[in-house]
């Protein structure tokens, strides 16, 4: 049970991470734990370890909004918080993978609050997470103790020797960034040959007429922390006044509503994971659903085999393997 603990602990911690400006290996001076250190290379390209975690972007850029609200949502869809298992069934449905992997290493991409951390933790794999945002800070805290290796990175320069995971995991995040082509190619170079790769994005055709695309060129220009306080004073409103009429009503309402769509949960957990969900739609400052002939092409221009893009769970689910040669 020390092992986890052990892992944090020291520059051996670090061994993993490669600079992501020259691909060199990384040497770390400092305390190593829960204060601060260096990341740097032989090239002069350094890097700050801060309250535990390495920060490979000065500051979140574009996905502050995910910052903020996994700080303050940092439970919400975690499956051992929320008494569910929302989050275990959409991660093996989508990916097909099996639910032990003892002795693989997983990636995964924009790690948000965890939630699909911890799933993937309890597969037996080896799990490293990053996100761009602070969000980081909240999968560390939660799930450093179970074993994850976190840290804050951006999917365009991700700390790590190229082809050198089994898997890579990606639920919930390239629409989110600037170029949503140049983020799934640099995924797909993340996998060792022969691994495994899985995707999601938001799907343009069931997604086209919805009423969130009507008002994002307000909402994601409003100042984060009154848009948060707008969207929990305005859902649970919502939700008083009219009845569930899950998905039909985003045609004309630019919320969600979750009551009566996961079972077991309780109708506070339906209004927070309401209210949390709304502000996840209405304030990134990028949202770029794709179509199925898109993520196809993308998956044959990499030339990835076994490839299944189907749609399903949040939007387009893609599963492919990275060809052997």
């Amino acid at each position: 049970m020390n092992a986890p603990r052990e892992r944090r602990a020291g520059a051996g911690r670090f061994a993993l991470y490669r600079c992501p400006t020259c691909a060199q290996a990384l040497a770390f001076s400092g305390s190593g734990d829960e204060g601060g250190g260096l990341l740097a290379c032989a090239a002069g390209h350094a890097f700050p370890v801060a309250e535990g975690l390495p920060r490979f972007v000065a500051d979140e850029g574009y996905a502050g909004s995910f910052g903020l609200q996994w700080n303050e949502y940092s439970r919400t869809q975690v499956d051992s918080a929320t008494g569910s298992s929302i989050t275990s069934d959409r991660l093996f449905r989508g990916t097909g993978w099996p639910t032990r992997m003892e002795g693989e290493t997983i990636l995964e991409a924009g790690c948000g609050s965890g939630r699909f951390t911890e799933v993937l933790l309890a597969t037996g794999a080896r799990v490293v997470s990053f996100d761009y945002s602070r969000a980081a800070d909240v999968t560390w805290r939660s799930f450093c103790d179970a074993g994850a290796e976190v840290c804050q990175a951006s999917i365009y320069e991700m700390p790590y020797a190229r082809g050198s995971f089994d898997r890579v995991f990606c639920y919930g995040v390239i629409q989110h960034c600037p170029d949503v082509a140049l983020a799934f190619r640099s995924l797909v170079e993340m996998v060792r040959p022969g691994g495994h790769l899985a995707v999601d994005v938001y799907d343009r055709r069931r997604l086209a007429f919805t009423a969130r695309y009507r008002v994002r060129w307000l909402t994601r220009r409003m100042d984060r922390a009154r848009l948060l306080r707008w969207c929990r004073a305005v859902v649970p409103a919502y939700m008083r006044l009219f009845p569930p009429l899950h998905p039909w009503h985003q045609l004309l309402f630019p919320l969600k509503d979750y009551r009566g769509v996961y079972a077991g949960l309780t109708a506070a957990q339906e209004v927070e994971l309401s209210v949390l969900d709304t502000f996840d739609a209405l304030s990134p400052a990028f949202d770029q659903p794709q179509y199925v002939r898109t993520m196809q092409r993308w998956c044959r221009e990499a030339g990835l085999v076994d490839v299944e893009v189907k749609r399903g769970g949040n939007g387009i689910e893609v599963r492919a393997r990275r060809s052997e040669g």
